[in-house]
């Protein structure tokens, strides 16, 4: 929808611009032509524009991962810890401990 929208908005900007003020007037084999450059344009500067965004998002993406990782690892090494002191503490308590 966006690029609908986009492609209408620009559309209408470069047939205004180019477009002699008679609105009957046919176009010409070097309007068209003008007209598809300047599309080709628009799409190779989107292209390169969502390439761009794509590459970002994944860098982002790859560092909240690998947070993420290190966060959960903290957290079950954390976890295990305190399994093994409960462990090593009721063992001392029944006199179990080695």
């Amino acid at each position: 929808e966006v690029m609908e929208v986009f492609l209408a908005a620009t559309t209408e900007e470069v047939y205004h611009s180019r477009m002699p003020s008679d609105q009957q007037a046919p176009a010409t084999k070097q309007d068209i032509q003008q007209f598809v450059e300047h599309i080709q344009r628009l799409i190779a500067d989107m292209e390169q524009r969502l390439t761009k965004e794509s590459e970002e998002t994944r860098r982002h993406f790859d560092v909240v991962a690998e947070n993420l990782h290190y966060d959960f690892k903290g957290a079950l090494n954390d976890k295990i810890q305190n399994h093994e002191n409960r462990i090593v503490h009721l063992e001392e308590h029944v006199g179990l401990a080695a």
